[in-house]
């Protein structure tokens, strides 16, 4: 029977011999990274001093080597590996993410390895993150927790993403966005141009355009002004999921009126984007609706006014203006007109025509 090969990053037995009087040889022979076998030696007065000295040796090769993902790799480790992969991403995501792993995953998994996050172990994981700090917590945790796997499974650490066969997590006694009744739509976005932590984000003019036109948050993030033509009142849409996402819109005058004076202000951009970040990078969707979250928290709003709940209310407007389901699944960017019936318009939300109504709103 073949004896069973080294395993990587691990040695076999010492071998000591007094090579002179006073002089002692510790000898074995580590497995690299590269599957190599090679001889690593060290000398000492004495038996017991030369294989401590060589014991050291290796735990210093094996911590160089420490950033291997290995089945034995903790959770712990795993998440720094995480963090320190994510050099592409906004700084504020990467700063949520390292506070998800170190005060989140890692002080109640962070000691197991890597071979130990099986799907019932992370499943009671994110159940008590539910119970402690609620569903949204939660869902954030196992997304974050998704990458720390995928990770692990793109090193063979793993046979394969073990967070891919969780339940969903989701939101207790909530069911998404919803329209906005257009009588609360003065009073939120009288709000939003007061409130001060927006104006730094530069989000007040983003967060008006939303409500004027209802696109997506990342359809708005995206916006180029090559994509805006003020001569002619229209948006072109171009960065969507779908190809019926891809349109142009025609906006309201005050949308027009923001658009042209932000034009005029200008200021550091040089991807040419219309919302950009205020050091003129472009805005990343993710980080925005975090933004809006702790807005609609200092404002007081629910927390079902989301991004989302514009373009609801958007639909809404519309079809009170009489335009039919597929006018408006045009006008949204939906595939199916069945879908903006069904989901997106609300005849409880009370209202004028689209037009009178979307500049009567913005322009208080």
């Amino acid at each position: 029977m073949a004896r069973p090969r080294t395993p990587l990053s691990a040695y076999g037995a010492i071998h000591t011999l007094q090579v002179e009087p006073g002089k002692w040889r510790a000898r074995t022979r580590y497995r690299f990274d590269d599957g190599r076998l090679r001889q690593v030696e060290r000398f000492a007065p004495s038996e017991a001093k030369a294989k401590a000295k060589l014991r050291e040796a290796l735990t210093s090769i094996q911590a160089s080597t420490a950033t291997e993902v290995r089945r034995e790799t903790r959770v712990s480790d795993l998440g720094e590996r995480f963090l320190a992969s994510k050099t592409k991403i906004a700084p504020r995501t990467l700063v949520d993410y390292t506070r998800i792993v170190r005060n989140v995953i890692v002080p109640r998994i962070g000691d197991l390895a890597v071979s130990e996050a099986g799907p019932d172990r992370l499943q009671r994981f994110l159940d008590v993150v539910a119970a402690e700090s609620g569903p949204g917590a939660a869902k954030t945790a196992r997304a974050v927790l998704s990458g720390m796997m995928g990770v692990a499974a793109r090193a063979e650490a793993v046979k394969g993403n073990p967070v891919r066969e969780l339940e969903r997590t989701e939101s207790s006694g909530s069911h998404g966005s919803v329209a906005i009744p257009l009588g609360d739509l003065p009073g939120i976005l009288d709000a939003v141009r007061a409130d001060r932590t927006l104006q730094a984000l530069d989000m007040v003019d983003l967060v008006v355009f939303m409500a004027g036109t209802g696109v997506r948050i990342g359809e708005a993030c995206a916006l180029a002004w090559d994509d805006v033509d003020l001569d002619a009142g229209t948006v072109a849409v171009r960065k969507s999921k779908t190809d019926a996402g891809v349109r142009r819109i025609r906006v309201s005058s005050t949308v027009v009126a923001m658009l042209v004076s932000r034009r005029v202000a200008g200021g550091p951009n040089d991807a040419g984007q219309v919302f950009p970040t205020p050091l003129g990078r472009k805005r990343d969707p993710r980080a925005a609706a975090r933004d809006w979250a702790d807005a609609r928290d200092r404002i007081g709003l629910p927390d079902r006014y989301t991004f989302h709940a514009f373009r609801k209310t958007m639909a809404t407007l519309l079809d009170q203006a009489g335009l039919t389901a597929r006018d408006i699944a045009e006008y949204l960017g939906h595939t199916n007109p069945a879908l903006t019936q069904t989901v997106y318009m609300s005849k409880t939300v009370g209202g004028t025509r689209a037009a009178d109504a979307v500049d009567g709103v913005l322009k208080r």
